[in-house]
């Protein structure tokens, strides 16, 4: 008897098997249809990071420690983002086992949402309220009820640290064109150098040639004119030294500035691209504009579920046929069964699923960019990396120590 409970159960795995793999086939043929899409995702040319080649010790120890820090920052990214993907991929795994439901159970379903959608529309007809919020972004909210406060707040959070991010990248381009100007300045007094050398040189070959002319024309003696053109030429030359030392010295700080300046550049850009895909998917994911048109439309949200406890006459009938809808819906293994309480309408209107479906799959492209664009990010900083320990030999090895310090291979290997 325990032999034929295990075949059957072995028989069941199998079927379930295949029925989660014709879910994933579905499923991915919808998000080639949804590829077409414009994406929303921030304009990343305006944030593209430069390549910089830093020459001085300290100045390699220092951009293999940031470049470390952006990998670790992309590591987090991507996991978020996975984490986020695996979620929406799970509803529109239940979407798809939903619509297999079929017979009798099929019937049952969509009797119970039926009779959830018409009492729950009866309830509202009992509500004389004077709301500007609608039933769609009503809809929309309900699965986050619990967390909307707190989303207001990361969102106001988000919109701040967007503006420092702004500021920020406003105070490196100034910077970086102050340093470009200071070295303009400095190869204009190269070559303000070169020229006044060329004119000492001169003006001291012609004296000489005016003192020989002098000495045989008027056979007077000249040694003291000599001596105050030899020691003229001796302090030009160290002066014009002296400045050509300071020039190079100059120039040589400038392109450290400039590289530290363009490092910091690159993180700021790739800060702001994340940041705003962030808020970019949080508007899309809450149907708001901004955390103030949040803020308002969770008001009106809060409004509409205060008239919600005062009209509470049908409340027993319509938890009964919630009741019989989760049972039907945990038959099938609808994960998160609870959310469709609220996507109700969608049970028995395909067009609202088409909606539900269209809306997930835009936030996994939206997802899907996002692990793309960060896996690149952390692709080029490895290979900057690589490429500096391969050029800087005689320093590999402290370089190297910092690197293992993120344990940074390790994680380019599970990636």
């Amino acid at each position: 008897m325990a032999f034929w409970n295990r075949k059957r159960k072995k028989r069941k795995q199998e079927r379930e098997t295949e029925q989660t793999e014709e879910i994933m086939q579905d499923t991915s043929v919808e998000d080639k249809d949804t590829e077409e899409i414009p994406a929303g995702v921030a304009t990343q040319e305006q944030y593209k990071t430069e390549v910089i080649k830093p020459v001085y010790k300290n100045d390699q120890k220092r951009y293999v420690t940031e470049c470390c820090q952006s990998v670790v920052d992309a590591d987090r990214q991507i996991e978020k983002c996975r984490k986020e993907y695996q979620n929406v991929t799970e509803s529109l795994l239940d979407i798809q086992r939903i619509e297999r439901i079929e017979g009798e159970d099929k019937k049952e379903v969509l009797d119970s949402a039926g009779q959830i959608v018409k009492l729950t529309r009866e309830r509202n007809q009992y509500k004389n309220r004077n709301l500007t919020i609608s039933e769609a972004a009503i809809r929309r909210l309900d699965p986050y009820e619990e967390e909307l406060v707190d989303e207001i707040k990361k969102m106001y959070e988000q919109e701040a640290y967007q503006k420092a991010l702004d500021g920020d990248l406003e105070k490196l381009h100034a910077e970086k064109k102050t340093i470009r100007k200071e070295k303009e300045d400095i190869v204009e007094k190269q070559h303000a150098l070169k020229v006044m050398a060329k004119f000492l040189i001169a003006l001291i070959l012609s004296l000489f040639v005016l003192f020989v002319a002098i000495y045989f024309a008027l056979e007077t003696d000249m040694t003291f004119p000599y001596l105050a053109t030899v020691l003229l030429a001796a302090i030009s030359a160290t002066v014009l030294f002296i400045e050509s030392n300071k020039n190079r010295r100059d120039m040589t700080m400038a392109d450290r500035k400039m590289d530290k300046a363009i490092g910091l550049l690159n993180r700021v850009k790739i800060k702001c691209v994340n940041n705003l895909n962030v808020m970019e998917y949080n508007h899309e994911k809450f149907g708001v504009k901004n955390a103030s048109d949040f803020e308002k439309i969770w008001g009106e949200y809060c409004k509409e579920k205060e008239y919600e406890k005062k009209f509470a006459e049908n409340t027993e009938q319509l938890n009964f046929y919630c009741e019989q809808l989760i049972k039907m819906l945990k038959k099938y293994e609808i994960r998160d069964r609870e959310i469709w309480l609220s996507q109700v309408l969608a049970i028995i209107d395909p067009r609202e699923m088409v909606e539900i479906r269209h809306g997930l799959n835009v936030q996994r492209q939206h997802l899907r960019e996002r692990i793309e664009y960060n896996e690149e990010v952390k692709k080029e900083f490895i290979q900057s990396i690589d490429r500096l320990l391969q050029e800087n030999a005689e320093n590999k090895e402290e370089l190297l120590s910092i690197v293992q310090g993120y344990s940074l291979y390790d994680s380019a290997a599970k990636s």
